[in-house]
């Protein structure tokens, strides 16, 4: 036979549980990979140095190629993927941290 100081014990038992699963999932989809200093290190001497050619190389084709992706009607998209993503990759994203650049790829109709 139970005790009625066993009865709250019972009826909070499931709500801890609940929200130690809540605690715990939250923590894991805000923990956050820090990039070791070796990723920093090739971040620095190799990745950004050739985002920035790369940058400078995409503007140059871009202006070459423009009057020809104007009269094509893919001025906008060569735009984004050879100027504005090798520029983020180059500017925007923290040291050694290299997924998620890159918006979502567009898929282009004829």
């Amino acid at each position: 036979m139970e005790s009625p100081s066993d009865q709250p014990m019972k009826q909070t038992r499931p709500l801890s549980i609940l929200f130690l699963i809540c605690l715990l999932w939250t923590q894991t989809l805000s923990a956050r990979e820090v990039p070791s200093g070796g990723e920093m290190l090739i971040d620095l001497i190799v990745a950004r140095p050739m985002g920035l050619a790369g940058t400078v190389l995409g503007t140059a084709a871009f202006i070459v190629a423009s009057p020809f992706t104007l009269l094509s009607g893919t001025f906008l998209q060569s735009g984004r993927r050879l100027v504005v993503y090798p520029a983020k990759f180059t500017f925007t994203r923290g040291l050694g941290d290299f997924p998620g650049y890159m918006e979502d790829y567009q898929i282009v109709e004829e």
